[in-house]
């Protein structure tokens, strides 16, 4: 064959395998996403059933468990919403997730009740705040605050909302902004709801409400774990969260394919190449549960770790990686210097990224307790033009995956270079 063919055919090879690792990651995510998960939250045990299929992945791929098994167990509280979710008002039903959404920290509520708009005065100062929640007519009602006003005296009682200080039934925040949900670790003594102001009649005369919520007191959910033995006994950590915000309701769950079904996929992706090109450093990759409920499962692993902290020569911390079409920004890049110079000198020679950012410390995702801990480490994540996060849009369809090959080339050139 020409040389030349055989240049062009060795490009065709090296483009083909890119489009390869992209489509297994895909894969991967589509497969995190699916129903049967429930959106990787604490509502029929999505979690469980995420972490075993991870673990059924390391086992097919042969990566090694430490010790007898692949996940490590521990227990958090976390208030759930596992069944009905209906809310109705003047008689036109909302849909979940879209026109309304619930506050995670809220109480179960069944009923039809009467709308209560509250006006800034009744509630400007302390003696006011205190005649108008002394209106027993308020404690059968649900409150209506139209956040839209952006009245400060409005936006100032608000943040003291959970705390039900007007002792009624619930209330309702009118709002124009973006609904984005979480995961709450308490609950409050009332019920409340965002809802989107313009998806309904101007003026509300009735407000039906049938949620459901359960709060679990001692949720058990699980970290995985596995590893490639390397050459030397140092080792390199890469780690995402796998866990979501589950089900906001008995049928709507949010996805969570960009965060971070996204970055669990990737070390999945990770293990593949090292598989095939075994690393110097022993590899580990550490999935961890219950991020979105405060990175509980990475600050559990670090008091009961299962190798040791000081062997850690670098941990590599991967969320939303669904998008860099404007490039990656690197949390803890200002901290180390070199190691940050290292990975955009990287970028530069090979041309992969647009921009690689470095951003100071953020308590932000699961590397955190590790930087508490004195390892050295990195929060990745890209960024771009896609902009579904803590809603249910964002789903495996929506994610472009824009220069997923460069991030990964990137990540493991950095990694191989060496420390």
């Amino acid at each position: 064959m020409p040389r030349f063919h055989l240049v062009i055919f060795a490009c065709f090879l090296f483009t083909l395998s890119e489009a390869q690792d992209v489509t297994y990651t895909k894969s991967m995510i589509d497969s995190l996403c699916a129903p049967g998960y429930h959106g990787r939250g604490y509502v029929f045990q999505g979690d469980i059933k995420a972490a075993a299929f991870i673990q059924r992945q390391c086992k097919a791929k042969g990566l090694k468990p430490i010790g007898d098994s692949y996940v490590q167990t521990f227990e958090l509280g976390v208030n759930t919403f596992p069944g009905e979710m209906s809310v109705n008002i003047n008689g036109k039903p909302l849909r979940t997730g879209i026109d309304f959404q619930v506050n995670p920290g809220s109480q179960r509520i069944n009923g039809s009740f009467k709308p209560y708009y509250l006006k800034p005065n009744t509630v400007k100062t302390p003696k006011k705040l205190l005649k108008t929640a002394s209106k027993k007519k308020l404690r059968e009602r649900i409150i209506v605050i139209d956040k839209t006003s952006e009245d400060a005296i409005l936006d100032e009682f608000v943040k003291n909302i959970s705390q039900n200080p007007l002792n009624a039934k619930g209330y309702v925040l009118l709002t124009e902004n973006k609904l984005i949900w979480w995961v709450s670790r308490r609950t409050y003594n009332t019920t409340i709801l965002d809802v989107v102001k313009d998806h309904f009649d101007k003026k509300i005369k009735t407000i039906d409400l049938a949620i459901d919520q359960e709060w679990v007191s001692n949720y058990r959910s699980q970290n995985v774990i596995a590893y490639i033995p390397g050459q030397i006994d140092s080792t390199v950590v890469f780690s995402a969260h796998f866990d979501h915000l589950g089900r906001m309701g008995m049928d709507t769950y949010i996805a969570g394919a960009s965060d971070n079904a996204s970055g669990s996929a990737m070390l999945l992706d990770l293990a593949e190449y090292y598989l095939a090109h075994p690393p110097k450093y022993t590899t580990v990759f550490i999935w961890f549960a219950g991020e979105e409920a405060g990175l509980v499962g990475s600050k559990y692993y670090v008091e009961h770790p299962d190798l040791p902290l000081e062997k850690i020569k670098f941990l590599l911390n991967l969320d939303l990686m669904a998008d860099a079409k404007k490039g990656i920004t690197v949390v803890n890049g200002t901290i180390f210097n070199d190691a940050f110079d290292r990975l955009k000198a990287i970028n530069e020679s090979e041309d992969l990224l647009n921009q690689v950012k470095a951003r100071g410390a953020a308590a932000n995702s699961d590397h955190y307790p590790f930087y508490e801990k004195g390892v050295p480490s990195f929060f990745i994540y890209t960024e771009g033009d896609y902009k579904h996060y803590h809603d249910i849009n964002d789903v495996p369809e929506n994610i472009p995956m824009t220069n997923y090959a460069q991030v990964f080339k990137l990540i493991t050139s950095f990694v191989d270079a060496g420390f």
